[in-house]
């Protein structure tokens, strides 16, 4: 008897097709998850590199600046989509721990007056830092947006690649401010 006189082959094909596509939205969602949520173990992975960069209000600093809080760099471009997402939940933890945490932006945009338009659509109060670092080296970054988060002793203890939302940064931030 061949396949097409069997009355129940559509039926399995269709099963099979179906189990198919459930197994490969299982497989995306799985990656999705690993890529976007953030490592929370929190390791030493060594000091923060000097760098210093030009600032959007014209001063030159860096990460070392803030010695003594929990420093959040964040390697992003105004054209970047997922930088765009994240931004207002930066903006938002930015407030609600000052004093404690201190964000700053590194934007990989050569355009000061996009940035300046950037941060003023989207409220951003933390210092954003333009270009090219004006001392030391950049951290490396293949994926914007990139986002390195610093203890108080100047050592990195996180970094993510990618999308990064405020929701799975307070928790990683809460722990590194309770230590001291």
């Amino acid at each position: 008897m061949s396949d097409a006189a069997r009355p129940d082959a559509g039926a399995w094909r269709r099963r099979a097709w179906t189990a198919l596509q459930w197994g490969a939205v299982l497989v995306l969602a799985v990656v999705a998850f690993r890529r976007l949520a953030p490592d929370l173990d929190l390791l030493d992975l060594g000091p923060v590199p000097e760098v210093v960069y030009a600032a959007l209000d014209g001063s030159e600093h860096g990460p070392a600046a803030y010695r003594g809080q929990v420093v959040v760099l964040n390697v992003w471009a105004t054209w970047c989509p997922p930088c765009v997402v994240e931004t207002p939940g930066f903006v938002d933890l930015q407030a609600k721990l000052a004093g404690n945490v201190q964000f700053l932006g590194i934007s990989q945009d050569t355009d000061h007056d996009a940035v300046r338009a950037f941060a003023a659509r989207h409220d951003v109060k933390y210092p954003l830092l333009i270009g090219a670092p004006t001392a030391g080296a950049a951290p490396p970054t293949a994926v914007l947006p990139t986002t390195i988060v610093i203890d108080r002793q100047g050592r990195v203890r996180m970094r993510h690649e990618g999308l990064l939302l405020d929701p799975a940064l307070r928790s990683p931030l809460r722990t590194l401010v309770a230590e001291r």
